[in-house]
């Protein structure tokens, strides 16, 4: 319908700045968030009162995205604390939340940005333990580190991100234990943009200086808590340590948040930023500009513009990294204790999958074994689950679209109207 929104979900820079684009042709867009304030992961906006942590690039990135945005303002209306439960077959979206709305939009933005992995191991549940993902919405919000020891393990240049951070809030973290190798692979690195190197040079100054361990090509590969405090067992190339600490920081990577994410054949949807593709925060506002402009000559019968050239800049240097990270995690996870969970939501282990016999059905998973059935549905386990269980797709196993994309309430359906009113900026 020619009078209805383009409803955009998401207010990070990949949202905004594909609002913006949609707007700045005349189109009215609805931005959803359920934030209390926009920004997204990467931009995170500090508690009242609270000093930005924010570097001096983000904060001029994040700058250049609202002054878009406001300069568009009349044609842009948002609204924040608001849920995005789902799109049906005849293209009706769900929101709930702070309100209830069923609406049949021009068109569907959805910039829900990446989901992180956290690979199981064996007491990964206890108190203590949390993604890095976590730990920088911490720092972000609160302007300021975790008291106590803590020790970041995984894999991926956000381990160094956060470290340094912690370090430059003055708590350094007491090591980092990296699962790859990426200083043995300098042809590829060579390769990558100078902002990488810039800011992965500023960051290992920073842990060199504080004396910062990164324990290259090592696992965490269990955890124990003992006396109020956490033991972690670490396999290095040169033998086993055991760090005491207080909190402990998990990460693996990013994947695009498109957990049960569903199309559709009667509406416009498309996906832009880390939803799309895992491209980085870098790369999220160019590939938000690009899928607003497209998506908007598709409304107005306009011809499809030419592709940014910085989109694919960023996909290949994310490949690259890829390569430069890449380690044996995959193996690992074939071979972890029987009592390990895999589903913290539903507390499932590795034996209660096994007990469903060979290549589970999705069907089986869900209802039988109680896989992704808690509040994350399956955003935390279903690589894991769908990995031990041989899947070979979503389709076949836990993750499928679906409606509705996240649990809802009977209240939220009843409650729900056709108003669209918002907030304006």
């Amino acid at each position: 319908m020619p009078d209805s929104p383009v409803i955009v979900v998401g207010g990070g820079p990949a949202g905004l700045s594909a609002a913006t684009e949609l707007a700045r042709v005349g189109l009215k867009v609805l931005v959803v968030d359920q934030g209390q304030a926009l920004g997204g992961a990467i931009h995170r906006q500090p508690r009242p009162g609270v000093k930005s942590v924010a570097s001096a690039a983000q904060k001029r990135r994040w700058d250049g995205v609202m002054t878009g945005l406001i300069a568009q303002r009349d044609n842009i209306t948002i609204n924040l604390s608001t849920r995005f439960c789902g799109l049906d077959h005849t293209g009706t979206v769900l929101l709930g939340g702070t309100i209830n709305q069923l609406i049949h939009p021009r068109a569907l933005v959805l910039a829900l940005g990446a989901r992180e992995t956290v690979q199981p191991r064996p007491g990964w549940t206890h108190v203590g333990v949390e993604t890095v993902g976590s730990l920088q919405t911490r720092l972000k919000t609160l302007g300021q580190a975790p008291t106590g020891r803590i020790l970041l393990a995984g894999s991926g240049p956000l381990l160094l991100a956060l470290g340094a951070e912690l370090t430059r809030l003055g708590n350094p973290p007491v090591a980092i234990v990296e699962a790859g190798r990426p200083f043995h692979h300098p042809l590829t690195a060579l390769r990558l943009p100078l902002g990488y190197w810039m800011e992965a040079c500023q960051y290992l100054i920073r842990l060199r200086l504080a004396g910062v361990p990164i324990l290259n090509g090592s696992h965490l590969t269990a955890i124990r808590s003992e006396t109020g405090r956490l033991q972690a067992e670490v396999q290095t190339p040169r033998g086993h340590k055991t760090f005491t600490i207080d909190h402990i920081g998990l990460h693996d990577g990013i994947r695009p948040n498109d957990i049960g994410l569903p199309d559709c054949a009667t509406l416009p949807v498309i996906r832009v930023g880390d939803c799309h593709e895992a491209l980085g925060a870098r790369a999220a506002i160019a590939d938000g500009r690009a899928g607003g402009a497209a998506l908007a000559a598709r409304l107005l019968g306009q011809p499809k513009p030419v592709p940014d050239r910085e989109v694919k800049r960023q996909l290949d240097a994310q490949t690259r990294l890829a390569r430069i990270y890449a380690h044996d995690g995959a193996e690992r996870l074939h071979q972890l204790p029987s009592d390990t969970v895999i589903c913290r939501c539903e507390a499932r282990t590795v034996d209660d999958l096994r007990a469903l016999g060979p290549s589970p059905t999705a069907r089986q998973l869900r209802l039988d074994g109680r896989f992704a059935m808690g509040p994350c549905q399956g955003r935390f386990c279903a690589d894991w689950v769908n990995q031990l269980a041989h899947s070979k797709s979503p389709q076949s196993g836990i993750g499928a679209p679906r409606w509705p994309a996240s649990p809802i309430a009977v209240s939220d359906l009843l409650a729900a109207t056709t108003d669209t009113k918002g907030d304006i900026l």
